[in-house]
Formats: C-alpha cells, structure tokens, sequence
C-alpha cells in the first residue's frame, strides 16, 4: 500500500515538474513565438480618415460647389441573431424592423433591404449599400440605437462632387476625378481615396481643395469586428478650404445666356466672354459656351477647355485703341490733324481700308477703324515702342490667374518681326489673344493706365468662414498716363455714340468700346481663311468712370455675323441692359433704372378682354382679370390711363358685359402658375387649362404674362420668359 502511495506521489510530482517546465519555457523561452502573435493582436492598427473636399462660392457666398460623402452600411447578422436569442424576439421580424429603419432614412426601398437582409448565409455580414450619404447614416446609426439593435457597421466609401447651378460656369470650375490605390492592408482602408481635380479651378486650386488626412488607431477581434480599447489615439482630418470666387453667379448666368442666345442667332462654332472690374481685376464673369454644350452630359462639359483663357484669336481692331494709346501717351500726334485714308502702299504690301474716308483726325481713326490711318501712326510709333508696350500690356504672357490650360498667347519676339509685322500688329493681325489678356489691357485704359493683377478667388476660407487668406487688388505696373487714357476713352465712346457700334448706343449710359473682326489664320501657314472669321467687341460703361469691362467674341460666325458689329457687339449691349437692371446693381441709381422700365398706361376700358390682353402683353406688362366669368369687356383699369408703371407692377383689369352679341368665351378655370416649371412642364399645365403659351428663352419659366390666378379665355395666349 505504501509503495503504491509513494509510486503515485512520484508520477505526480514528475507530471507537476514537467508542466511547471512547460509553463515557464512558453512563458520565458517563447518558443512558438506566441509574444509576437500576442503583440499583433493587441497593437492598434491605424484607419485612415478621409478629409472633405472644399466647397467652392461666388462672390455673394452662393454656392457653386460641394461635395458629399458616402459611406458603406453592413450588418452583422450573427450579432443580430444572438441578440435575437438573447432577448426571445423573432428574427425574421427584426430584420424587417431593420429594413424599416434603414428605408426611412435613406432612399433604398424596404424590399430591397430585406431581400440582402435575408440572401445566403443568415450568420454572415451582409452589405446593405454603399452609397449612404453622411446624413443618412447619422440618422440610421440613432435609430439604431434608440433600439438597440446591434450589428451596424460602416465605412467611408466614396466622394461625389455636387455642382449646384448645373452647368453654370462649368468650363470654369472644372472637374475631377477619384484617385485611389485600392485597398491597403497596412491600414485595413482605401487609405489614398481622393478627389482629385483634373481641370478648370479644381484643378489649379487641387491641393487646397483637397486637405490632409487623419488616421484614428483601432482594435479589431478575432472576427474582425472593432472593440472598444481604452486610451486610442486619432487625428483628425483637416478638410479642404473653402474657395470665395470673385464671380458673381447672377452676373455669369446673364453672359451665358446672352452666350447661348447668340450661338444659335449667330450659328457661331464658340463663343466666350469676359467682365472684369478694372479697378480692382476681379473677374466676375467668365464664360466659353459652344453649340452643342446644352445637349452634352454636364460632365463632359466641365472637362471641356475653358475658353475666354485657352482659345487664342487674333484681337483684328480692338487693337487700334492701344496701338493709338502709345501715340497719344507720347504725343507723336495732334488731336486735330488730319492723316489720309484709303489705300497705303508699305513697300511692297498694299494697307486698304473697307471704305473711303478720305482725311481723318485721330479720333476718327478709332470710331471709323481705318486700317491705314493706325498703320500710319503705327509707323511714327516705332517697332521697338510699339513691342514694348504690347509687351507691358501682358500680350505673349500667361496672366497672373494661373488657370489651368491658360494660353500665354502668341507674340513674336522683336527681332523676328518681318517687313509686315508693325503694321500688321497695328490693327491686331500677327498677333493672337485671349479673352482675359484683352480684357486686363483694355481695363487699363478705364482705370488710368494701371495694369491690374487678374483675380477670380477672393478669398481661402475655413469650414467657419474664417479667412485664410484674402487677395486683395494689385497693380502689376503703370501702362500709361491718366491723360491718354481719357483721350483714348473719348475715342472708344465715338466708336458708340456715332462710329461702327453706333446701333448699340443707349439713352440713358454712355458706353465705350471697339469693334474688331479677324479672318482665322490658316494653321501651319501665314496666311488666312476666306470664309472663317472671329468677331470681338471690346467695351466698357460708364465711360466716364467705367466699372466693368466686357470682352465678348464669336468663333465662326456665319457670313454676315462674321463683323464684331453684328454679332459681338450687339450681344455687349444686351450683357449691359441685364446687369443695369440686376436689382442690387448699384452703377445706374434706381430711379434713372425705373424711367427706363416705365410705362404709361394705354387705355383699356372700352376694349374687349381679348383686346385688353394684346396691348398688355405686347407692352411686357403682368395682369390679372377680375369680374363675371361671362363678361368680355374692360370696364375700369387699375392703374389709369396714362400712368408711369413699372412693367413688372401687376395690373387689374375689371370686366363687364358687352351689348355685343358675340361675346368672348371665358373658360371655368384660373391661369395656373407655371413659374419654376422647366418648358416641358408648363406646356403640358397650360394644355390641361387650354391656354396657348409662346415663349422667349429656354430652361426654366422665370415670368408669365398672365398672372397665377387670372380668369382664362379660351383661345387667349400667355407669354413665357425662361431662362437656364
């Protein structure tokens, strides 16, 4: 008995031993490298936080530009159905109640849900989408608590850039696209996701934009699943920067549209327009439109050059005005002498002009655009002077904007300029522009003779609205002297009040400019194209203290639009007449506004309802009707006759019975609003009221002649005004 007792005692204490032995090699000698698993599983791994994209604002803090966030949403449902268990529910009907709560608050349906809810194996994560759009998700994951349903995960998926005013500006903007490396397994992310731009200001403005990335240290179990580890480190993402830009959206939907309206009228390739404040540089306008950019995918038109700084055309005679500044700053000639015109032999190339005007004053050289008379001039100018100040003008150099796929232009050097090159560069032959480059030029002579730093973003602002940084106005260099620059703006205002865009002169401002028209140079050669042309107006208001500059061009204008009088400049005009009556533009006081959109009112009563509305729309007035649905006549009209109405104030009409016996039919019904409706949808509201439309514009309804309301005749018209 006793030697079975000490038998046990030494097998035990042998097994003791060796366990003991066992333990201490595994827990000192490590010799299965259990340390090293040990240490993965419990150092945090890093998930990298994907910063927001900067939004982009005109000038008046509208939004033009934004970006969203989308996030991947998962289930797991082992953790729901454990929680199932747990708690005795039933599973198929809390992944109901989870398909509920997921619809609601995003715009997937609950069918679809719950069919992922319930595909293959109901132990398995399952993705429900990823396109859940950050405020989406705050909503869910709340309900999700506010429940307690367990197994919700997520994850940054994806950016999409939001263009608030379609394809206002578009070329301007730019594009981007997403840049990612896939998926990192250092990071357990798509840790180099970016929206990156790939033109227009996304582009040259991309690394504020953009911003920095955070990362957050995470622990994951054995599933794969987070868990909750006290004293993780985070940093966070620094967002992009919010770009303020010096244009103004109302002020660029006016050129554009002005743009657009010409295209088709003109049935020109392109066209492109610059407004520029020339005191400051600011650009507040900047467009290229061609003919086909409505009917493109917007996307396709953001990626698109942006015209008024990559397309170059010859100037043609916009450059007359600053090839004269040059004589006048340096008194090479006399206000009242007379230089002939016509026909000038330059050695061996005939200068002609499309007219006879026999002897012209320097002034008259402008307003008359005299080929010959400027050559003239040119030559008492110099080549080397006449360079140089092109030169200091900023022609054959990018300007300050820096915009991507700027042209600098084209300018030959000095010492490559030929027998015909001073005269040719006189009246803007041999020499290729841009928009901008024009327009900065030109503004030096509003504002004195300083050539202003281009702007188009005003400011770099935080995500509170505090400024980063603020550009303010800055003068490159003087140009010339505020006393040639007055002559010059007298010349340029003769050019409207009784030269060759005398057809856009206004009453009521006094406006400046310079028409010009370019045969397009035949690429690879020196020579020109019979049919191909450039129309340009250059122009300036008020003349005597301009705030704005207009550059404004046509790419292939047909035959007949092809002159910068035709085409460009009466869209000037048009540009000018919108800004004025902007209802915050502060260049024409109000009441000098107000006589210009003042009516008096023609008399109505005594007319036939039918009558009453012709002479009402045809005016431009808004109106509405009120009386007996069977009269057909006006009897009283508020305002009276020969009253001073703004066009846009609503005026009554108030019918009777007429002792006619063919009475006008008016219909049960009232004119419905169709303001707000794309064209499409206000025909189709008129049709159901039988009411015939016509319409001005295109896009969206913006005013209706017959005010929201009114009593329907039938077979009565209402006017449309729409607009993009």
């Amino acid at each position: 008995m006793r030697t079975r007792y000490y038998f046990l005692l030494a097998v035990f204490g042998a097994v003791t031993l060796l366990w003991a032995a066992y333990l201490f090699s595994i827990q000192m000698l490590d010799p299965f490298n259990f340390s090293g698993e040990r240490r993965i599983r419990y150092i945090p791994k890093k998930e990298i936080l994907i910063p927001r994209r900067g939004a982009i604002l005109d000038a008046k803090g509208n939004l033009l530009v934004s970006s969203v966030s989308y996030y991947q949403v998962d289930v797991d449902r082992a953790a729901v159905a454990a929680w199932v268990k747990r708690d005795n529910k039933n599973l198929d009907e809390t992944f109901a109640t989870i398909a509920k709560l997921i619809s609601a608050n995003s715009s997937l349906s609950y069918e679809a849900i719950l069919k992922r809810l319930n595909l293959g194996n109901k132990n398995s994560s399952i993705q429900i989408s990823n396109k859940i759009s950050e405020a989406e998700l705050d909503k869910i994951i709340k309900d999700f608590k506010a429940k307690g349903i367990p197994g919700l995960s997520h994850s940054f998926a994806s950016m999409k850039r939001i263009y608030s005013k379609d394809i206002l500006a578009a070329r301007v903007l730019g594009s981007v696209r997403e840049v990612s490396d896939g998926y990192d397994l250092a990071t357990d992310s798509r840790s180099l996701y970016k929206l990156s731009g790939i033109c227009g200001i996304e582009s040259t403005y991309d690394k504020l934009l953009s911003g920095n990335y955070g990362w957050r240290e995470i622990v994951l179990d054995a599933n794969r699943q987070r868990v909750p580890y006290p004293d993780l480190h985070e940093k966070k993402p620094e967002h992009g920067k919010n770009l303020w830009l010096t244009i103004d959206a109302n002020v660029q939907e006016i050129v554009e549209n002005a743009l657009y309206e010409g295209l088709v009228k003109y049935s020109a390739a392109n066209a492109g327009a610059v407004v520029m404040d020339p005191k400051t540089g600011r650009i507040l306008a900047m467009a290229g439109v061609s003919a086909d950019d409505k009917a493109d995918d917007p996307g396709m038109v953001r990626v698109k050059s942006n015209i008024p700084v990559s397309f170059m055309f010859e100037p043609g005679s916009t450059m007359k005005p600053l090839t004269m500044l040059v004589a006048v700053e340096n008194k090479l000639v006399r206000p009242t002498e007379t230089i002939p015109s016509g026909r000038y032999q330059a050695g061996r190339r005939v200068i002609s002009d499309t007219h006879f005007y026999g002897d012209l004053t320097p002034r008259d050289i402008i307003v008359k655009s005299s080929n010959v008379g400027i050559a003239k001039i040119a030559e008492r100018i110099g080549a080397v002077k006449l360079y140089e100040k092109f030169i200091s003008f900023g022609f054959g150099q990018k300007s300050a904007l820096n915009l991507f796929g700027e042209s600098s232009g084209i300018f030959a050097k000095l010492q490559n300029w030929d027998g015909y090159t001073l005269h040719s560069v006189s009246f803007g032959q041999a020499i290729s522009t841009t928009a901008v480059q024009l327009a900065a030029a030109y503004s030096a002579i509003a504002n004195g003779g300083k050539l202003m730093k281009p702007i188009i973003v005003d400011s770099i602002r935080d995500d509170n609205g505090k400024i980063v940084e603020q550009f303010e106005p800055a003068v490159l260099r003087n140009v010339s002297t505020p006393a040639a620059t007055d002559t010059l703006r007298s010349y340029i205002q003769g050019v409207v009040d009784y030269g060759t865009a005398r057809h856009i002169k206004m009453d009521y401002i006094r406006l400046g400019g310079k028409t010009g028209t370019a045969q397009k140079n035949v690429i690879g050669t020196k020579g020109y194209s019979s049919g191909k042309y450039n129309s340009v107006f250059v122009g300036m208001f008020p003349i005597e203290d301009p705030q704005m500059v207009i550059v404004v061009f046509y790419d292939e204008p047909a035959y007949g639009y092809h002159y910068g009088s035709t085409s460009s400049a009466p869209t000037f005009k048009k540009i000018v007449e919108n800004i004025l009556f902007m209802p915050d533009c502060k260049i024409l006081p109000y009441n000098d506004r107000l006589m210009q959109t003042s009516l008096k009112m023609p008399k109505l009563t005594g007319m036939s309802l039918y009558q009453a509305e012709n002479t009402l729309t045809r005016y431009g007035f808004l109106y509405k009707v009120e009386g007996p649905d069977s009269a057909s006549v006006v009897v009283d009209q508020f305002p009276k006759e020969g009253v001073s109405v703004d066009r846009n104030h609503p005026i009554t009409l108030k019918i009777g019975n007429s002792g006619h016996k063919n009475k006008l039919v008016i219909t049960q019904g009232s004119m419905p609003n169709l303001v707000g409706l794309t064209l499409r949808e206000a025909m189709q509201r008129a049709a159901k009221e039988g009411v015939g439309i016509k319409i001005k514009g295109s896009g969206i309804v913006r005013s209706q002649s017959v005010l929201p309301g009114s009593r329907i005749i039938k077979g009565s018209f209402c006017y449309l005004e729409a607009s993009l």
